[in-house]
């Protein structure tokens, strides 16, 4: 890309303005000021890598089809970024491939973070610390997040005893070095994570007695209960045991359809309400079922999440002569975009 010319100071005045509008959470007004950066700057230049690392968190939202747009452009220059840069980048990578149901890379970032993770980490402390790191949170969230990513990837394939060992590594973190406050708050989430996943990972093996004590769990980490019951109903339609006990229970917590959603946990919301109808309709409360499965239809669509929205056609086809007319209107409705729930 040639350089088509920045007045003297401008490109810095530019960048500053973008930055704030950042920090103030402006994205939609900063994209369009770091891409004339982008494209008024060399490439070799640290700020265009910055500028397309920015750029990349603007216009990442709940669209899977946008985000697979800001994917394919951004993945060209993440590797080329500073070290401490490159740790945001491949935890939101990562993120962002999850939403996409793109197991592969998932692994692949997952893996690329818990390296650049250690390597950071390693230098850091043979300089005892004197760097000021220059990340968006501490060192041992990235560090963190490897691993559980690894135990995710784990999980996807099958391979429970293995994913049991990173959950149990990024469990107790305690002996992180230079662990601040916010370090600490860090380590007890993923304490939590780790004692939901432990449960979750019980669940995947078909034992359905851990159901009592991840209630108890859920009681007092609510912010576990959509991830946590959406093993809970996969994990219940693979091995055919009741969950309606939990599932009723804690199903009343989870955020309205209709409400704002990040891609992380409208993805999760997309597939728990999927798995919920699939449970429903194996329980015969086949009407029930429908209208869950028109919230997850609601949602790809709303999400653009053209997979999912063809799986739930799918479905609602092989159900359709048990609709309501209501039912039937409101598939007709999302169908069309109406959007009428």
């Amino acid at each position: 890309m040639t350089n088509l010319g920045f007045e003297a100071g401008m490109k810095d005045q530019f960048y500053a303005v973008a930055e704030q509008l950042f920090k103030e959470e402006k994205k939609t007004e900063a994209a369009p000021l770091y891409r004339t950066i982008i494209e008024r700057t060399d490439n070799n230049d640290q700020t265009f890598l910055l500028c397309q690392f920015r750029l990349f968190q603007c216009l990442v939202g709940i669209s899977s089809e946008e985000n697979k747009d800001a994917l394919e452009r951004f993945e060209p220059f993440y590797s080329l970024l500073p070290e401490d840069t490159r740790l945001d980048a491949l935890l939101l990578l990562a993120n962002v491939c999850y939403s996409l149901g793109d197991w592969k890379r998932v692994e692949r970032y997952g893996d690329e973070l818990y390296a650049c993770a250690i390597f950071v980490y390693d230098r850091l402390k043979k300089e005892n610390f004197v760097k000021n790191l220059h990340t968006e949170r501490h060192l041992v969230v990235y560090y963190g997040h490897g691993l559980r990513i690894k135990g995710f990837v784990l999980t996807m394939q099958g391979r429970y005893e293995e994913a049991k060992k990173c959950v149990a590594e990024y469990s107790d973190l305690g002996w992180f070095e230079c662990l601040d406050d916010m370090g600490k708050k860090e380590v007890e989430k993923f304490r939590t994570w780790g004692k939901a996943n432990m449960y979750n990972l019980e669940l995947k093996t078909g034992n359905n007695k851990v159901l009592p004590e991840l209630s108890e769990f859920l009681d007092q980490n609510r912010e576990e209960i959509l991830p946590s019951l959406l093993s809970v109903v996969e994990s219940a339609n693979q091995f055919r045991f009741d969950a309606d006990d939990i599932i009723n229970k804690f199903s009343i917590w989870l955020p309205p359809v209709n409400s704002e959603v990040t891609y992380i946990n409208g993805t999760q919301l997309f597939h728990f309400w999927y798995e919920k109808a699939k449970y429903d309709f194996k329980k015969k409360r086949i009407v029930g079922g429908i209208d869950e499965l028109l919230y997850a239809l609601y949602l790809a669509h709303r999400m653009n999440y053209y997979a999912g929205f063809e799986k739930c056609v799918s479905l609602f086809r092989k159900h359709s002569e048990y609709a309501t007319e209501q039912q039937k209107l409101g598939y007709k409705n999302i169908v069309e975009g109406v959007f009428d729930l």
